[in-house]
């Protein structure tokens, strides 16, 4: 399962189709997406490490201020998910697709893995390094290119409809982002 999760990441069309083929799909989807999940709790308290060595107690530093970043981490990830996956489902509807959310929602935690990238830009890791941007960038656009791909593969999509349905969801996306975070 590794090895198909590393060519779906690296952007193997026929990987996608597999993986949704396969009897453990489900499984492997909550096993990324924990991955995912750890990820954002990791990255969370390593750029809240000062916040935490705070704590007079070193059960709270060292478990229970750490455990509940991870739990955050793992509840954002799942909250992340469901989000993406319905951008996705709606961006596809638009264009006709005919596939059920939960189709889409199986493969979106694939989707996630490189988004782990943009996590320091969130935490405010590096005070607005190039390379913290950089790193944001790059996995925005690596989310993006994996995404056409799922849409491809569920919706059985041509890569220009793909590209089109992923489009409009990341700008409605955006759209949301730029509302809600404050200018700064």
């Amino acid at each position: 399962m590794a090895k198909l999760v590393g060519k779906m990441i690296s952007l193997d069309d026929p990987s996608y189709r597999s993986f949704l083929d396969l009897p453990k799909t489900e499984t492997v989807s909550r096993l990324l997406l924990l991955i995912v999940g750890l990820g954002y709790g990791a990255i969370s308290i390593a750029s809240q490490a000062s916040y935490i060595s705070s704590f007079d107690s070193g059960l709270l530093q060292n478990f229970l201020v750490p455990a509940i970043f991870i739990v955050f981490g793992i509840l954002t990830a799942f909250i992340t998910k469901v989000g993406m996956a319905a951008l996705l489902w709606a961006g596809s509807k638009a264009l006709g697709g005919t596939v059920k959310y939960r189709a889409i929602s199986l493969v979106t935690p694939v989707a996630l893995l490189p988004g782990l990238l943009g996590v320091p830009h969130l935490a405010g890791v590096g005070n607005g390094a190039w390379w913290v941007s950089l790193l944001l960038i790059i996995g925005v656009v690596w989310m993006y290119l994996i995404s056409v791909k799922i849409i491809q593969a569920v919706q059985g999509f041509t890569a220009k409809k793909a590209y089109l349905s992923v489009m409009m969801a990341f700008l409605f996306l955006a759209s949301i982002y730029y509302l809600i975070v404050p200018a700064g």
